[in-house]
This record gives C-alpha cells, structure tokens and sequence, in this order.
C-alpha cells in the first residue's frame, strides 16, 4: 500500500461521511451545542466546587 492509496481512501472515507450530513439537517448542530453546553455546566459546577473547598481550607481560589 503506497501513501498516495492511504490518503486517497481516507479522502473517499471522509467524503462519503459528509454525504450523510445533509439529510440529517440540523441535528448534528443541536447534538454538538447540547455537548458543549453539558461541558460548560459540568466545568462550572466542579470549578465552583474547588473554589468553595479552596475558600475552607484556606488554599488558593
């Protein structure tokens, strides 16, 4: 197998992936807000958690 083969078929792979986003419409872009919004509430919760134990023990906010 040549490198010109491995970048082609990975081309073809990638292609025919995309050919699958238009019928969805826009539900690959709700999934992908709903996962990055579920990060951010998970990120704030754990930094709000650190900041109040750093604040009981007296360790750096």
């Amino acid at each position: 197998m040549t490198w010109n083969e491995f970048v082609y078929g990975l081309g073809d792979l990638l292609e025919a992936t995309f050919a699958i986003l238009p019928p969805l419409g826009n539900i690959p872009n709700a999934i992908f807000t709903a996962i990055i919004f579920g990060g951010l509430v998970y990120w704030l919760m754990q930094l709000s958690k650190y900041k109040k134990e750093a604040k009981r023990t007296g360790g750096i906010e």
